[in-house]
């Protein structure tokens, strides 16, 4: 059988009550819900300035994403 190391999660702050996420990650989270909702009120009032607003948001979301490793938190 496979050696997959330390399967514990005694010293996980999953274990702890803990969700082991940055604070940097859910602010990217609503960052970009935020901008999904403004996209989809520029949408429906079809609005350009919203739009270019919404968008510039969602690219914020995604930068702040990239820089902050946000995916690295699953782990």
């Amino acid at each position: 059988m496979a050696d997959l190391g330390e399967t514990s999660m005694a010293n996980s702050s999953a274990a702890a009550g803990g969700q082991g996420h940055k604070m940097s990650s859910w602010v990217t989270v609503i960052t970009i819900t935020i901008a999904s909702i403004v996209l989809a009120f520029a949408f429906v009032l079809q609005n350009i300035p919203l739009a270019v607003v919404g968008g510039v948001l969602l690219l914020a979301g995604v930068v702040m994403g990239l820089v902050g490793g946000i995916m690295e938190d699953a782990h």
